[in-house]
Protein backbone atom coordinates (compact mmCIF):
# COMPACT_ATOMS: atom_id res chain seq x y z
CA UNK A 1 0.00 0.00 0.00
CA UNK A 2 1.18 3.48 -1.04
CA UNK A 3 0.23 6.91 0.67
CA UNK A 4 1.73 9.51 -1.92
CA UNK A 5 -2.25 10.38 -2.84
CA UNK A 6 -2.70 10.59 0.81
CA UNK A 7 -4.99 14.14 1.60
CA UNK A 8 -3.84 15.82 4.90
CA UNK A 9 -6.55 17.72 6.62
CA UNK A 10 -5.76 18.98 10.29
CA UNK A 11 -8.56 19.92 12.56
CA UNK A 12 -8.85 22.33 15.14
CA UNK A 13 -11.59 21.90 17.83
CA UNK A 14 -11.97 25.52 19.54
CA UNK A 15 -15.81 24.44 21.53
CA UNK A 16 -16.21 25.62 25.28
CA UNK A 17 -15.34 23.05 27.20
CA UNK A 18 -17.36 20.74 29.03
CA UNK A 19 -18.56 21.21 32.46
CA UNK A 20 -17.15 18.04 33.29
CA UNK A 21 -13.85 19.50 31.50
CA UNK A 22 -13.58 21.42 34.25
CA UNK A 23 -14.08 19.04 37.02
CA UNK A 24 -10.98 16.81 35.58
CA UNK A 25 -8.84 19.84 35.21
CA UNK A 26 -9.40 20.95 39.00
CA UNK A 27 -8.87 16.91 40.42
CA UNK A 28 -5.19 16.98 38.22
CA UNK A 29 -4.56 19.92 39.89
CA UNK A 30 -5.13 18.68 43.29
CA UNK A 31 -3.32 15.55 42.50
CA UNK A 32 -0.11 17.07 41.27
CA UNK A 33 0.15 18.74 44.95
CA UNK A 34 -0.06 15.24 46.69
CA UNK A 35 2.06 13.27 44.06
CA UNK A 36 4.26 11.34 46.35
CA UNK A 37 8.07 11.58 45.76
CA UNK A 38 9.03 8.06 45.70
CA UNK A 39 8.63 5.97 41.75
CA UNK A 40 7.42 3.35 43.62
CA UNK A 41 4.74 5.05 44.74
CA UNK A 42 4.29 7.09 42.07
CA UNK A 43 3.83 3.71 39.96
CA UNK A 44 0.99 2.69 42.22
CA UNK A 45 -0.71 5.89 42.36
CA UNK A 46 -0.60 5.61 38.71
CA UNK A 47 -2.70 2.32 38.32
CA UNK A 48 -4.69 2.98 41.42
CA UNK A 49 -5.76 6.48 39.05
CA UNK A 50 -7.10 4.24 36.50
CA UNK A 51 -8.95 2.06 38.62
CA UNK A 52 -10.59 4.53 40.06
CA UNK A 53 -12.86 5.59 36.59
CA UNK A 54 -12.74 2.82 34.33
CA UNK A 55 -13.03 -0.65 34.01
CA UNK A 56 -10.59 -2.48 32.25
CA UNK A 57 -12.05 -4.55 28.59
CA UNK A 58 -12.94 -8.53 30.12
CA UNK A 59 -10.77 -10.87 28.75
CA UNK A 60 -7.24 -10.57 27.71
CA UNK A 61 -4.70 -12.98 26.88
CA UNK A 62 -0.89 -12.23 28.22
CA UNK A 63 2.34 -13.45 26.75
CA UNK A 64 5.77 -13.02 26.29
CA UNK A 65 7.14 -10.54 24.08
CA UNK A 66 10.89 -10.62 23.91
CA UNK A 67 12.21 -9.68 27.39
CA UNK A 68 9.31 -8.23 28.17
CA UNK A 69 5.17 -9.14 27.90
CA UNK A 70 2.21 -7.96 26.68
CA UNK A 71 -1.70 -8.01 26.43
CA UNK A 72 -3.96 -9.34 23.64
CA UNK A 73 -7.27 -7.32 24.59
CA UNK A 74 -8.41 -9.17 21.01
CA UNK A 75 -6.42 -11.60 19.32
CA UNK A 76 -6.29 -11.23 15.17
CA UNK A 77 -8.63 -11.95 13.13
CA UNK A 78 -8.63 -12.56 9.01
CA UNK A 79 -9.32 -9.40 7.98
CA UNK A 80 -8.89 -7.03 10.75
CA UNK A 81 -6.02 -4.85 11.34
CA UNK A 82 -3.78 -5.07 14.39
CA UNK A 83 -3.43 -2.55 17.31
CA UNK A 84 -0.24 -2.12 18.93
CA UNK A 85 -0.38 0.14 21.84
CA UNK A 86 2.80 1.51 23.60
CA UNK A 87 1.22 3.08 27.60
CA UNK A 88 2.30 6.80 28.50
CA UNK A 89 3.66 7.56 32.37
CA UNK A 90 7.57 8.88 31.42
CA UNK A 91 9.20 5.98 30.76
CA UNK A 92 8.99 4.91 34.25
CA UNK A 93 5.73 3.93 34.96
CA UNK A 94 2.46 2.90 33.49
CA UNK A 95 1.47 -0.32 32.19
CA UNK A 96 -0.98 -2.29 30.31
CA UNK A 97 -3.63 -2.17 33.19
CA UNK A 98 -2.97 1.36 33.89
CA UNK A 99 -4.02 2.03 29.86
CA UNK A 100 -6.35 -1.04 28.77
CA UNK A 101 -9.54 0.72 29.10
CA UNK A 102 -8.13 3.71 26.53
CA UNK A 103 -6.56 0.78 24.22
CA UNK A 104 -9.67 -1.22 24.44
CA UNK A 105 -11.92 1.86 23.28
CA UNK A 106 -9.41 3.13 20.70
CA UNK A 107 -9.61 -1.46 19.24
CA UNK A 108 -13.07 -0.82 19.38
CA UNK A 109 -13.17 2.40 17.29
CA UNK A 110 -10.39 1.22 15.14
CA UNK A 111 -11.96 -2.04 14.25
CA UNK A 112 -8.91 -4.17 15.19
CA UNK A 113 -7.02 -6.77 17.45
CA UNK A 114 -5.22 -5.32 20.05
CA UNK A 115 -2.03 -5.91 21.83
CA UNK A 116 -1.14 -3.35 24.71
CA UNK A 117 2.36 -3.74 25.60
CA UNK A 118 4.20 -3.96 29.41
CA UNK A 119 7.73 -2.26 28.08
CA UNK A 120 10.45 -2.73 30.31
CA UNK A 121 10.57 0.33 32.15
CA UNK A 122 13.47 2.74 33.46
CA UNK A 123 15.32 3.46 35.59
CA UNK A 124 15.54 -0.64 36.05
CA UNK A 125 15.85 -0.47 32.41
CA UNK A 126 17.43 2.00 30.70
CA UNK A 127 16.63 3.23 26.64
CA UNK A 128 17.44 1.26 24.44
CA UNK A 129 15.14 -1.30 26.04
CA UNK A 130 11.82 0.08 25.78
CA UNK A 131 12.45 0.41 21.73
CA UNK A 132 13.58 -3.04 21.89
CA UNK A 133 10.49 -4.27 23.04
CA UNK A 134 8.49 -2.17 20.75
CA UNK A 135 10.38 -3.77 17.57
CA UNK A 136 9.82 -7.43 19.13
CA UNK A 137 6.40 -6.21 19.85
CA UNK A 138 5.82 -5.61 15.50
CA UNK A 139 7.37 -9.29 15.00
CA UNK A 140 5.32 -10.38 17.13
CA UNK A 141 2.47 -8.89 15.88
CA UNK A 142 4.01 -9.57 11.84
CA UNK A 143 4.05 -13.30 13.43
CA UNK A 144 0.50 -14.12 13.30
CA UNK A 145 -0.87 -11.44 10.67
CA UNK A 146 1.80 -11.48 8.19
CA UNK A 147 -0.80 -9.51 5.67
CA UNK A 148 -2.94 -7.51 7.83
CA UNK A 149 -2.23 -3.95 8.03
CA UNK A 150 -1.01 -2.83 11.33
CA UNK A 151 -1.11 0.71 13.57
CA UNK A 152 0.92 1.63 16.52
CA UNK A 153 -0.75 4.17 18.96
CA UNK A 154 0.69 5.61 22.13
CA UNK A 155 0.22 8.33 24.39
CA UNK A 156 2.74 10.77 26.22
CA UNK A 157 5.74 8.68 26.28
CA UNK A 158 4.72 6.06 24.66
CA UNK A 159 3.54 8.01 21.80
CA UNK A 160 7.40 9.17 21.36
CA UNK A 161 8.31 5.68 21.76
CA UNK A 162 6.04 4.42 18.73
CA UNK A 163 8.07 7.25 16.77
CA UNK A 164 11.09 5.64 17.48
CA UNK A 165 9.93 2.34 16.83
CA UNK A 166 8.73 3.50 13.26
CA UNK A 167 12.20 4.91 12.50
CA UNK A 168 13.74 1.87 13.53
CA UNK A 169 11.76 -0.57 11.50
CA UNK A 170 12.98 1.91 8.83
CA UNK A 171 16.36 1.93 9.06
CA UNK A 172 16.34 -1.88 9.90
CA UNK A 173 14.74 -2.51 6.29
CA UNK A 174 11.55 -3.81 7.91
CA UNK A 175 7.77 -3.68 7.07
CA UNK A 176 6.40 0.01 8.17
CA UNK A 177 3.34 -0.24 10.15
CA UNK A 178 0.08 1.97 8.23
CA UNK A 179 -0.35 4.54 10.50
CA UNK A 180 1.03 6.14 13.99
CA UNK A 181 -1.89 7.50 16.18
CA UNK A 182 0.51 9.81 18.62
CA UNK A 183 -1.77 11.35 21.82
CA UNK A 184 0.02 14.28 23.33
CA UNK A 185 3.47 12.80 21.40
CA UNK A 186 6.56 13.33 24.40
CA UNK A 187 9.04 13.88 21.60
CA UNK A 188 12.02 15.91 22.88
CA UNK A 189 13.31 14.61 26.27
CA UNK A 190 15.55 17.42 26.46
CA UNK A 191 12.46 19.25 27.65
CA UNK A 192 14.07 22.62 25.48
CA UNK A 193 10.82 23.50 23.41
CA UNK A 194 9.41 26.98 23.76
CA UNK A 195 6.05 25.88 25.07
CA UNK A 196 7.59 24.61 28.22
CA UNK A 197 7.94 28.54 29.55
CA UNK A 198 4.73 29.61 27.58
CA UNK A 199 2.30 27.00 28.97
CA UNK A 200 3.69 26.15 32.61
CA UNK A 201 1.13 27.61 34.08
CA UNK A 202 -1.52 26.48 32.24
CA UNK A 203 -0.63 22.84 32.35
CA UNK A 204 -2.41 20.54 35.14
CA UNK A 205 -0.80 17.63 34.82
CA UNK A 206 2.83 18.46 33.73
CA UNK A 207 5.69 20.49 35.23
CA UNK A 208 9.42 20.71 33.25
CA UNK A 209 11.06 19.58 36.11
CA UNK A 210 9.49 16.39 36.50
CA UNK A 211 9.82 15.53 32.88
CA UNK A 212 13.68 16.45 32.65
CA UNK A 213 13.89 14.22 35.95
CA UNK A 214 12.15 11.22 34.50
CA UNK A 215 14.11 11.72 31.34
CA UNK A 216 17.36 11.24 33.14
CA UNK A 217 15.83 7.92 34.90
CA UNK A 218 14.86 6.65 31.35
CA UNK A 219 17.93 7.55 29.17
CA UNK A 220 20.74 6.61 31.70
CA UNK A 221 23.96 7.47 29.91
CA UNK A 222 22.68 8.11 26.95
CA UNK A 223 22.52 11.61 24.87
CA UNK A 224 18.83 12.63 25.23
CA UNK A 225 19.26 13.96 22.16
CA UNK A 226 19.85 10.29 20.52
CA UNK A 227 17.03 10.05 17.97
CA UNK A 228 15.44 7.43 19.33
CA UNK A 229 14.84 8.37 22.39
CA UNK A 230 13.90 12.39 21.57
CA UNK A 231 12.56 11.50 17.72
CA UNK A 232 12.56 15.45 17.13
CA UNK A 233 16.10 15.85 16.35
CA UNK A 234 15.84 12.25 14.45
CA UNK A 235 15.28 11.85 10.59
CA UNK A 236 11.92 12.00 9.93
CA UNK A 237 11.72 11.08 6.67
CA UNK A 238 10.14 7.83 5.16
CA UNK A 239 7.84 7.74 7.92
CA UNK A 240 3.99 6.60 7.92
CA UNK A 241 1.15 8.69 7.91
CA UNK A 242 0.82 9.63 11.17
CA UNK A 243 -2.22 11.37 13.24
CA UNK A 244 -1.23 13.82 15.93
CA UNK A 245 -3.43 14.51 18.83
CA UNK A 246 -2.51 17.25 20.85
CA UNK A 247 -4.68 19.98 23.77
CA UNK A 248 -3.21 23.78 23.66
CA UNK A 249 -3.06 23.62 27.50
CA UNK A 250 0.12 21.29 27.58
CA UNK A 251 3.81 22.17 28.04
CA UNK A 252 4.10 19.59 25.59
CA UNK A 253 2.75 21.40 22.74
CA UNK A 254 5.77 22.38 20.86
CA UNK A 255 6.85 18.77 20.63
CA UNK A 256 3.80 17.48 19.07
CA UNK A 257 3.69 20.63 16.49
CA UNK A 258 7.41 20.66 16.02
CA UNK A 259 6.76 16.98 15.15
CA UNK A 260 4.10 17.18 12.69
CA UNK A 261 6.28 20.37 11.01
CA UNK A 262 8.96 18.11 10.68
CA UNK A 263 7.17 15.03 9.11
CA UNK A 264 5.67 17.33 6.40
CA UNK A 265 9.32 19.48 5.94
CA UNK A 266 10.58 15.72 5.32
CA UNK A 267 7.54 14.72 2.07
CA UNK A 268 6.17 12.92 4.76
CA UNK A 269 1.98 13.27 6.11
CA UNK A 270 0.97 13.87 9.11
CA UNK A 271 -2.62 15.20 10.32
CA UNK A 272 -2.80 17.66 13.41
CA UNK A 273 -5.84 17.81 15.55
CA UNK A 274 -5.57 20.74 17.84
CA UNK A 275 -8.02 20.79 20.82
CA UNK A 276 -6.88 24.47 22.39
CA UNK A 277 -8.42 24.09 25.60
CA UNK A 278 -7.78 20.59 26.42
CA UNK A 279 -4.94 19.43 29.19
CA UNK A 280 -2.47 16.30 28.15
CA UNK A 281 -3.77 13.28 27.51
CA UNK A 282 -7.43 14.07 28.04
CA UNK A 283 -8.30 10.99 26.01
CA UNK A 284 -7.31 9.13 29.22
CA UNK A 285 -10.14 10.41 30.74
CA UNK A 286 -12.80 9.48 28.08
CA UNK A 287 -15.30 7.40 30.32
CA UNK A 288 -15.82 10.91 32.07
CA UNK A 289 -14.69 13.18 29.52
CA UNK A 290 -17.04 14.13 26.05
CA UNK A 291 -13.68 15.22 24.79
CA UNK A 292 -12.06 11.96 25.40
CA UNK A 293 -15.05 10.43 23.51
CA UNK A 294 -14.79 13.27 20.85
CA UNK A 295 -10.70 12.81 19.85
CA UNK A 296 -10.65 9.05 20.00
CA UNK A 297 -13.67 8.92 18.02
CA UNK A 298 -11.74 11.18 15.07
CA UNK A 299 -8.75 8.72 15.47
CA UNK A 300 -10.74 5.51 14.84
CA UNK A 301 -12.52 7.11 12.03
CA UNK A 302 -8.61 8.48 10.61
CA UNK A 303 -7.42 4.54 11.15
CA UNK A 304 -10.17 3.03 9.77
CA UNK A 305 -9.92 5.08 6.29
CA UNK A 306 -6.46 4.22 6.01
CA UNK A 307 -6.16 0.70 7.09
CA UNK A 308 -8.91 0.08 4.42
CA UNK A 309 -6.79 1.40 2.41
CA UNK A 310 -9.20 4.22 0.97
CA UNK A 311 -6.07 6.70 -0.04
CA UNK A 312 -7.33 9.59 1.63
CA UNK A 313 -8.03 10.75 4.88
CA UNK A 314 -10.69 12.49 6.39
CA UNK A 315 -11.09 15.83 4.99
CA UNK A 316 -12.05 17.54 8.40
CA UNK A 317 -11.28 21.40 9.10
CA UNK A 318 -13.56 21.97 12.10
CA UNK A 319 -15.79 20.65 14.47
CA UNK A 320 -16.40 17.49 16.65
CA UNK A 321 -16.47 13.78 15.13
CA UNK A 322 -19.98 12.66 16.01
CA UNK A 323 -20.93 10.56 18.86
CA UNK A 324 -22.43 10.18 22.14
CA UNK A 325 -20.25 11.27 25.45
CA UNK A 326 -20.01 8.65 27.90
CA UNK A 327 -21.88 9.92 31.11
CA UNK A 328 -19.50 10.53 34.18
CA UNK A 329 -19.61 12.89 37.43
CA UNK A 330 -17.57 14.47 39.84
CA UNK A 331 -17.47 11.57 42.12
CA UNK A 332 -15.82 9.14 39.38
CA UNK A 333 -13.29 11.65 38.64
CA UNK A 334 -9.86 10.34 38.72
CA UNK A 335 -6.98 10.84 41.52
CA UNK A 336 -3.88 11.42 38.67
CA UNK A 337 -2.62 11.99 35.52
CA UNK A 338 -0.97 10.27 32.74
CA UNK A 339 2.39 11.20 31.89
Amino acid sequence: MTYSDLTVSDLTVSDRPSANAALVRQMLQHAALRRPAALDQRRIAYERAAEAFAAPPAGGEAVPIGAASGTWIRRPAAGRPVLLYLHGGFYCMGSARSHRHLAGRLADLTEAACLILDYRRGPEHPFPAAVADAVAAMETIRAVAPAGPVVIAGDSAGAGLAVSVAMRLRDDGARAPDLLMLFSPWTDLTCSLRSHQELASADPVLATEDLLAMAELYAGRADRRHPEISPIFGDLAGLPPVLVQVGGQEVLLDDALMLVEGIRTAGGHAILHHWPHMFHVWQWYHPILPEGVRALHDAGQVARTVTAGAGTAPSRTGGCAAGTPAPGTASSAPSGPPG
